[in-house]
């Protein structure tokens, strides 16, 4: 927060002001012998504060003095805003600890605050730290503040969020108390000279802070947050603070200004009320703070709360639970109404009109139900758009489900090369069991650990299955069997692995290309097959009377470590399939049951209506 010349402090936060006089090691203030000024927070028009050292009392306080000493209404504006300031003891406005130096170089001293505006609050948006709840409480805090004010004569007059501290452990401050109109302002200013009312008409203060800008003359306040009777130069009473206090709510309900600074005075003077709810409708503010605010910033102040303890009081109404249901269930109809007459037209449309009064009859008939739990017509539209499967999918939904296909191939992809893998491992323990010959099994190692790389590298990306990679894994699978069958023959291993890895392929999520899969598993039985039959391979089976006699023509295998080999092979695919399909299955249960408990239950809403 920056000074802006009668701002009562400065977080300790605040870079010195560009330009100011910075002290360069300890400096005397005006009293020599109790404070020592530390380093400058912040200036304004009229005046700098200064962090300072309290020495007889050991505590960093605040201290503002004015810039020069020889204009009296100047001097005369800067004491009546520490005299201000120092009548209203409240916990919410900050304590005056002294007074000093008039006529010749006044200066007050007063409490050091930390925390931030709640100007700075609202546009971090920090919804976690700053739930609406707590922005609410301490909002309450400052209407029992400008309250307490009013009670004693003095009404603020430059409410806004930027003059509103959020202390760090629970406190809440009303700062810049500079405008205030005072009941007894038409007695003389201090020293002589003309009386505070008059002085004020002549006042050349100016905001450079942020939440809006402070104007000079005859209009006291921050456009964007004056009362209409405040820019009309009406006389004025503590309903032009409940107005500007309406302003405050509307910002923190909406996050947003409610009156647009570039034409503050003719939005004021043109609008009645404004309503956060119709502001942004998609933030489903209560209806009890809609209506709060909407009567704070009423054009007719009869029309406002009376005091700001009452808007206080509904604030804390509201915090405590309380309810207007009957109001509730008004503006519940009123949506149920839009709900139907949506659904309707999403019954009659087509493509993306349909999409879109889907969605307007969902919402509706969500913010029915939120207002009116028991709403049966707006139950009975959720259940219907539930229980009406749109098609084509909504782009929404699509996206949903492409993400849980990538998710189930990515598993598939990560298993499928885990089996890969294993496979690697069967060709380690043939050589070990006696095979001489060691370029069969290496060429069968390197094709079978190039679609494990694939499958690997595939199920690491977000889209595992785009073309290019879906080509790479379904070419690598393919010459994987080219070499089993080219190597072993094409009736020995060759078919145990292509009835196993055709059903896996064919239940990966998104490799939605049977026929492309059956072609490849065909070819890679019957080329090696024919090239047998051509001779363009040695046979690797042939008849002999009345039996058929299968044998590698690359690997000197043994009947024996053959036959153990085959089971082998068909024991591995048998585990591989089964752990495929049992996490498909699973995936596949649990998607039907959660489909038709659903239904079920909106047919039993469509039913009770």
């Amino acid at each position: 927060m920056t000074d802006d010349g009668n701002a009562p402090t400065i977080p300790d936060t605040a870079a010195p002001t560009h330009g100011a006089r910075i002290s360069h090691g300890p400096t005397r203030s005006p009293d020599d012998d109790r404070y020592i000024l530390r380093h400058l927070l912040g200036s304004g028009g009229m005046g700098e504060v200064w962090l300072a050292h309290d020495v007889r009392i050991d505590r960093d306080i605040a201290i503002k003095m004015m810039r020069s000493t020889g204009d009296q209404d100047a001097a005369a504006r800067f004491l009546r805003e520490a005299r201000v300031q120092g009548r209203l003891e409240h916990p919410s406005v900050v304590p005056v600890h002294d007074l000093g130096g008039e006529g010749v170089a006044p200066y007050f001293a007063m409490k050091r605050l930390t925390g931030t505006t709640l100007h700075d609050v609202i546009a971090a948006r920090d919804d976690e730290t700053w739930t609406r709840r707590k922005l609410l409480a301490r909002f309450a805090d400052v209407c029992l503040a400008i309250e307490f004010a009013h009670k004693r004569g003095v009404i603020h007059r430059d409410l806004k969020p930027a003059n509103i501290m959020l202390g760090d452990f629970g406190e809440t401050y009303v700062l810049d108390w500079g405008l205030a109109r005072i009941a007894d302002d038409d007695r003389p200013s201090p020293g002589g000279g003309a009386p505070i009312s008059a002085i004020e008409t002549r006042d050349l203060r100016s905001d450079s802070g942020g939440g809006g800008q402070t104007q000079a003359g005859a209009l006291l306040g921050t456009p964007g947050y004056m009362s209409p009777e405040q820019m009309r130069g009406e006389p004025i009473d503590s309903r032009t603070d409940v107005y500007a206090l309406g302003l405050i709510l509307f910002e923190i309900l909406t996050g947003t200004n409610a009156i647009a600074r570039d034409k503050p005075f003719e939005i004021t003077l043109a609008t009645l009320e404004f309503h956060p709810a119709e502001s942004r409708p998609e933030l489903d503010i209560a209806p009890e703070l809609d209506a709060l605010c909407a009567r704070a910033t009423s054009a007719e102040r009869d029309l406002r709360p009376a005091s700001a303890r009452e808007l206080a009081d509904a604030i804390q109404s509201y915090l405590d639970g309380d309810r207007d249901v009957l109001r509730r269930k008004q503006l519940a109809a009123e949506h149920t109404a839009k709900g139907l007459q949506a659904f309707a037209r999403a019954m009659m449309g087509e493509g993306r009109a349909r999409e879109l009064a889907r969605g307007e009859a969902m919402r509706e008939a969500g913010r029915a139900i939120a207002l009116d739990p028991q709403n049966a017509e707006a139950q009975s539209v959720i259940a219907r758009l539930m229980l009406d499967v749109p098609n084509p999918l909504p782009e929404a939904a699509r996206k949903d489900l492409e993400e849980d296909n990538n998710r189930a191939t990515r598993l598939v992809l990560r298993r499928g090369a885990r089996a890969y893998l294993l496979n690697a491992g069967l060709l380690v323990l043939i050589k070990l069991a006696g095979v001489t010959q060691t370029w069969p099994l290496v060429v069968l190692a390197v094709f079978t650990l190039l679609p494990y790389v694939f499958c690997t590298l595939a199920a690491r990306r977000p889209d595992p299955l785009t073309p290019l990679w879906t080509l790479l894994i379904a070419g690598g699978h393919f010459l994987l069997l080219m070499a089993v069958g080219t190597v072993a023959g094409s009736l020995l291993f060759l078919p145990v692995f292509a009835f196993g890895s055709l059903p896996i392929m064919l239940m990966l999520p998104k490799f939605n290309r049977p026929k492309l899969t059956l072609v490849f598993h065909i070819l890679a039985i019957s080329i090696p097959g024919a090239l047998e039959l051509c001779g363009v391979l040695p046979r690797s089976f042939w008849t002999d009377g009345d039996a058929l006699k299968i044998r590698p023509w690359a690997a000197d295998l043994s009947p024996g470590l053959i036959v153990v080999l085959l089971y082998v092979v068909i024991i591995m695919q048998m585990v591989v399939i089964m752990r495929v399909f049992t996490t498909q299955r699973r995936s596949q249960d649990r998607a039907y049951e959660q489909i038709h408990a659903q239904r079920w239950q909106l047919e039993r809403m469509v039913k009770a209506e």
